[in-house]
């Protein structure tokens, strides 16, 4: 796709980069040729997400519990930390994807990403 500034990406590199992460359980990333950036949506790996957010709060999370992994998604220690996470296998791409941070209702009952939701809620 070409952005508003008339560079090309490929949008399934960029989702294979990300997907390399461990905490990723899927990726999405979104363009829109009128803007100068890209969007990424990430579901985290439920089990994995736990361990990293344990290992930044300093206590157990429990990955059973959706409820507290999505309001452990607003702290902004693991914000952080995830946007570091995932820079660092990112290389030259750093910098091309904003992540925004957590939103409910972006996936179906399976945590598949809805495409459309996720365009619209960032876009």
């Amino acid at each position: 796709m070409k952005l508003a500034q008339g560079e090309y990406v490929a949008l399934e590199k960029i989702e294979d980069v990300y997907s390399r992460n461990h905490t990723v359980m899927q990726v999405f990333v979104h363009g829109n040729g009128l803007k100068s950036y890209l969007i990424g949506v990430i579901v985290p790996d439920p089990v994995q997400f736990a361990a990293f957010a344990s290992r930044i709060l300093g206590h157990g999370v429990d990955a059973a519990d959706m409820r507290a992994l999505e309001e452990i998604c607003r702290d902004p220690r693991i914000v952080d930390g995830l946007l570091q996470e995932l820079n660092k296998g990112a290389g030259k791409l750093k910098g091309w994807v904003i992540f925004l941070g957590c939103e409910s209702g972006l996936t179906d009952g399976v945590c598949v990403i809805q495409d459309s939701n996720s365009s619209n809620v960032y876009t």
